[in-house]
């Protein structure tokens, strides 16, 4: 291709990187008529040639109206493989595309493309051709994204043309190549002018070099016209968009057609989605005949093939439509609305004949709004929703399917467009459900983001009194606590008025009721009790409603803190299993984050390291920043602990990048117990000293954290430092009567004791911790009360405390205390003892992943069960287990439970 060798060879190199198995994905960009579609034409037709297989899809302007119909394009070849597919993916990938059932996040679906690609790549290799990304509907465009960023794994590259790379700047970056296409330069442009009108004359090739400014299709289209080759470029038309100059002169050529024929063109415009068949037959409702089409093609304006019209380039198209008056296009709306076959683009066409309000036309938009969020293109709903506002006369039912529109586009991750809606609704939403509905969209996005402000208590109290419905007073009022937990900044009068409503007699008599209640008084301090995870559960499963992700986080939280890390943890597993058998990834991912932190607080590491490698995987596939800055905290805290420092090091990097400028209280202090950690283990006893009590600025993290702070804190020389701390765990143990915590504190007052003073508290410690599940603290305790056992020269009991610590050390991987621990037994005289060569613990060869799926095989899991459990493919759990077998030294599944057998948390 004339100037764009460097592109091609680029391509070429992907294409045979691709065969060989190293995939990737590449985005062209650059204006229209730039050669885009020439040059990956070019490209895929030498892969097709070759041996690749082709899949492709592209966009049209104005459609989109139901989300996933480029993806369907895409796949159709492929989904006679769907039954290869996991249940859940397969599932997903169905109603998405019109099958009844339960939408699925994203995520799925994305999964279940990428999985379909892997099929059809293990038959060899493959082309992805994606034209127009940014015509592309949503849905479809966000799955192309999802897919560039995996293509690595497989043979197969995917090309994706846009006209500006900066239009999707969450997507593009998602890209592995980025190829732009600049204009041509003199020489270059001489040359294709040159072999597409060899007759020019050579001042004719500049004139109409310069006026073209390097744009191919400028170029060519031009050099046929009189005007163009013998005008002057004039600097007012250079600041003219290339594309506008383009559109202008494909209209002087559509101006020489019969009036007939240029209203046939117009049908065509309007209706780029549908068949020959339907816009002939809309063309007959116009009374045009189907040779009324014919000087157009013979102009090449048109061309007629695969059941369907084209235009020679899309801007012909949008100079058509864009150029025709309101009154013909909306009479070539409705009579293609009156043929086209799909039920959904029929009233996307009787949406846009309409100039004024139409309830009918508005009350259909809204059933498509309802069945396109029910195929999770939640994006294509909320434009749906928007549109049924703008047709509606009557003012009630405007605010209401306003509120509406404004679930959906909150739904849809559209939060500035949420926003925006609630405040055009606010003022004029009257009846009670769309009042409720309302205070819920604006709760959930004050929840998630900095972008709404949320209600204040005395507001909410206000709006429960004003309501009928027991249920949803009973829902506004547990919203005032959630944010009196979160916020910290609800006055004690408003908290005893939120549980006055809360106690009023008959106000919580159903199940759900009560258990709201009881949440509600527990995060404001008032309960009686925490209801049982069982309890909550038996509510909740029935119908889990959207708000019910944030409940059952708040009481996580609630047992988290009244100390009961056993019970955190029951309420975060319910709702990973709960939250992922109703397919909402989303809170899937944040119950996998708090389930997580819970374990990493526990002890648990490899558990705790599982869920949040997992929880840090899926935020970065569904924008969940805050999540994945959690996640990627507690992942450094556990490779500290390890000491994996540099690992550690990255975590912590991932958090910081992931948190902003400003990072939630319980990651930061999470973070600060990573880097306490990491100082310890390199020596930096004042830095682990400063990071510890950075961590305390929130009590239920620091509070465990701080049990290390006195070690620390000693070895620096300010054993002052600790007395916060201890204050705070003091108060906190006379309320909840943790043997941990007990432990925690006596170690603490041993480690401050003078030397004869220590051996009591060392002794209560023990016993505490012996009641408890914290083997960790226990063998720091036992590590700590041997080391002063030697300096006492009680030699032989600190060799039975240290050989004790040192065997958990080792069992659970942390290197840094299992050598510090070793040192001391060295120290003690001790001759350690050689670990059996028959000992094989696979927590320390494979990854978390592979651990996690390999646990889940030796269960008797399937490598699709696992795929749906751990959202990946079905192909990637088959590597995963590969990988596994060969470091665990075995060849089959059944010998899988053996060689897992000394795996220790």
């Amino acid at each position: 291709m004339i100037g764009r060798e460097s592109q091609v060879d680029q391509l070429s190199a992907l294409l045979e990187a691709a065969r060989e198995g190293r995939g990737s994905s590449a985005l062209v960009y650059g204006e229209a008529g730039i050669g885009k579609s020439s040059l990956v034409s070019a490209a895929v037709d030498a892969a097709s040639s070759s041996g690749f297989q082709v899949l492709s899809c592209h966009g049209i302007r104005g459609t989109g109206a139901v989300g996933y119909e480029g993806l369907h394009e895409l796949l159709l070849p492929l989904l006679h493989r769907v039954e290869a597919l996991s249940p859940r993916q397969r599932t997903a990938l169905e109603v998405a595309f019109g099958a009844e059932g339960e939408p699925a996040d994203r995520l799925v679906t994305g999964l279940a493309a990428f999985g379909l690609l892997e099929e059809a790549a293990a038959h060899g290799p493959l082309v992805v051709l994606v034209e127009d990304l940014h015509w592309l509907d949503v849905s479809t465009a966000d799955i192309v994204t999802f897919l560039a960023a995996r293509m690595s794994v497989m043979p197969a590259l995917l090309l994706a043309t846009t006209r500006d790379d900066r239009i999707y700047p969450d997507r593009s970056p998602r890209f592995k190549h980025h190829i732009p296409l600049d204009p041509l330069g003199q020489d270059d442009a001489l040359r294709l002018v040159a072999l597409h009108a060899p007759a020019l004359t050579v001042p004719q090739r500049q004139r109409l070099v310069e006026r073209a400014m390097g744009n191919p299709l400028a170029l060519t289209e031009w050099s046929t016209s009189t005007a163009h080759v013998d005008g002057a470029a004039s600097a007012e038309r250079g600041r003219v968009p290339m594309g506008k100059r383009l559109e202008d002169s494909f209209l002087a050529e559509v101006a020489l057609l019969p009036p007939a024929t240029r209203q046939a063109l117009l049908v065509v415009a309007a209706g780029q989605d549908s068949s020959s068949h339907e816009v002939l037959t809309a063309a007959r409702g116009l009374g045009l005949e189907q040779s009324d089409f014919a000087p157009a093609e013979t102009f090449g304006l048109i061309t007629l093939g695969n059941d369907s019209f084209r235009f020679r380039h899309p801007l012909v198209g949008s100079a058509v439509y864009d150029n025709a008056d309101s009154h013909v296009r909306s009479q070539v709306h409705t009579s293609l609305a009156a043929v086209v076959v799909d039920p959904a683009r029929a009233v996307q066409h009787r949406a846009a004949a309409v100039t004024g309000w139409d309830e009918n036309v508005a009350a259909e938009l809204e059933r498509l709004a309802v069945a396109t969020g029910r195929r999770g293109a939640r994006t294509e709903a909320a434009a749906a929703w928007r549109r049924a506002v703008a047709l509606t006369p009557a003012p009630r039912e405007r605010a209401r399917r306003t509120v509406m529109a404004a679930e959906a586009a909150r739904q849809a991750g559209a939060t500035a467009d949420a926003v925006a809606l609630l405040a055009r609704a606010r003022p004029s939403a009257a009846d009670e459900a769309s009042v409720v509905q309302l205070a819920r969209t604006e709760w959930m996005l004050a929840s998630t983001s900095t972008t709404l402000p949320d209600r204040g208590g005395d507001e909410l109290i206000a709006l429960s009194r004003a309501l009928s419905d027991p249920d949803d007073q009973v829902e506004v009022l547990t919203w005032a606590a959630v944010r009196s937990y979160t916020r910290q900044d609800l006055s004690t009068e408003v908290k005893a008025a939120v549980a006055e409503e809360l106690r009023r007699p008959g106000l919580a008599v159903t199940g759900r009721q009560r258990l709201l209640r009881s949440i509600a008084l527990a995060l404001i301090g008032s309960a009686d009790r925490l209801p049982s995870v069982e309890e909550a559960l038996s509510v909740l499963r029935p119908q889990v409603r959207e708000t019910d992700a944030t409940l059952m986080n708040c009481l996580a939280f609630a047992f988290e803190d009244a100390h009961d890390l056993e019970g955190a943890e029951r309420v975060w597993s319910a709702e990973v299993d709960l939250f992922h058998r109703s397919a909402r990834t989303s809170d899937e991912t944040v119950a996998l984050a708090g389930r997580g932190t819970v374990r990493m607080n526990a002890h648990a590491i490899a558990a705790g390291l599982a869920d949040c490698e997992q929880g840090l995987r899926l935020s970065a596939d569904l924008g969940l920043s805050v999540v994945g800055a959690l996640c990627a905290a507690s992942i450094a805290l556990a490779r500290a602990w390890r000491g994996e420092d540099s690992l550690a090091t990255a975590a912590l990097g991932t958090s910081t990048e992931l948190s902003g400028l400003a990072p939630f209280a319980r990651v930061a202090a999470i973070a600060s117990w990573a880097s306490a950690e990491l100082a310890a283990n390199e020596g930096r006893h004042e830095d682990a000293v400063v990071h510890l009590l950075r961590s305390m600025e929130h009590p239920p993290i620091g509070l465990w954290a701080g049990g290390g702070l006195a070690d620390v804190a000693v070895r620096a020389g300010r054993p002052e430092a600790v007395e916060g701390w201890l204050g705070m765990a003091t108060a906190a143990l006379a309320s909840s009567g943790s043997d941990r915590l007990a432990m925690l504190v006596e170690r603490t007052r041993a480690l401050l004791s003078p030397d004869g003073g220590a051996r009591d508290h060392f002794e209560r410690a023990i016993e505490h911790g012996e009641r408890s599940s914290a083997v960790l603290d226990l063998a720091r305790t036992r590590l700590f009360f041997g080391e002063w056992l030697r300096r006492e020269r009680h030699i032989m009991e600190a060799r039975g405390h240290l050989s004790a610590a040192l065997h958990v050390f080792e069992s659970h991987h942390t290197a840094p205390l299992a050598r510090r621990t070793a040192r001391e037994l060295a120290a003690a005289g001790s001759v350690r003892p050689t670990r059996s060569p028959q000992v094989f613990d696979a927590g320390a060869v494979l990854t978390a992943q592979e651990l996690h799926v390999a646990r889940l095989a030796a269960e008797g899991y399937s490598n699709k069960q696992i795929a749906d459990q751990l959202y990946l493919s079905h192909r990637t759990v088959g590597a995963h287990l590969y990988s596994a077998y060969a470091k665990l030294q075995i060849n089959r599944r059944a010998q899988l439970t053996s060689a897992l057998a000394a795996t220790h948390d």
